[in-house]
């Protein structure tokens, strides 16, 4: 038997399975992510380890509900440091955690409520395993939809629209499916309000739409700052709730404040 946890961060459902107390042979890994999909409803499932380099507190692994592992989900991170702080699996009010290659630096700011800060930005297509020939567009419904490229650890494309239309899970299948992105996409799509709100919504890899989209809200007002469309700090509006993003291109970092809960905790299923 294995001891996981449901927790919430702004609608994104997230299954936490902590493998620092418990022990979580890898080789099992896919089967438990199926075995929590035939149970929960989420979006991605989180696995806390053991970190792999000396001056990092925790590592997480994340795999999305298609079973595919993805390189980063800040709204992910937000429960992981919820859990973190409230297991006392790390001490003081901050930690590093390690995703991949990557990591992030959490500060707890109130009970439930947590910044998530990190340095690992790229606009370049390649870093969303984009060819260098390809047009920053894709055709949906005979219209060209343009979008930029925006790495945070994994790849998004953000598309600024003028309103938000009920074709937005189509879209963002149809840039999906069209093999312009090599190792998939999230694809945001931005409703600007004025240069420090936007409201977004975004289709995730291996998921489809999802209530939020952390990452998303990273990649997209790094790209709004970029083009001079929005100024830092920015408060991003999804469906449940809002986050607030703050950038600096010039130091090369953003960070993301939001809130965090647990849905329930202590379940048991086969591992």
């Amino acid at each position: 038997m294995t001891t996981v946890h449901s927790m919430e961060a702004l609608g994104n459902k997230f299954v936490l399975i902590d493998a620092i107390s418990q022990r979580v042979d890898p080789k099992e890994e896919s089967k438990l992510v199926k075995n929590c999909a035939n149970k929960f409803q989420f979006d991605q499932l989180l696995i806390l380890e053991p970190p792999t380099q000396k001056y990092v507190d925790v590592k997480l692994k994340i795999y999305n509900l298609d079973g595919s592992l993805a390189e980063n989900c800040v709204n992910g991170i937000r429960a992981t440091a919820l859990y973190a702080f409230d297991e006392n699996l790390v001490s003081g009010e901050s930690f590093i955690l390690q995703i991949e290659n990557n990591e992030a630096h959490i500060a707890k700011l109130g009970a439930d409520t947590f910044s998530v800060k990190m340095t690992s930005f790229d606009f370049s297509k390649s870093s969303c395993a984009v060819e260098e020939s390809e047009k920053l567009q894709f055709v949906f419904e005979d219209l060209d939809i343009a979008f930029e490229p925006v790495s945070v650890g994994n790849p998004h494309a953000v598309i600024f629209q003028n309103d938000l239309p009920d074709k937005i899970p189509d879209m963002g299948a149809t840039l999906q499916n069209s093999n312009i992105f090599k190792n998939g996409v999230n694809v945001g799509f931005v409703e600007i309000v004025d240069r420090q709100v936007i409201n977004l919504r975004v289709v995730e890899r291996g998921v489809g739409e999802t209530l939020a989209c952390g990452s998303g809200a990273c990649a997209a007002v790094l790209s709004g700052v970029k083009n001079n469309l929005l100024k830092s700090p920015v408060l991003v509006n999804f469906k449940k709730g809002s986050l607030t993003v703050e950038v600096n291109l010039d130091e090369q970092w953003f960070n993301l404040t939001g809130e965090a809960k647990f849905i329930e905790k202590g379940i048991k299923i086969n591992q």
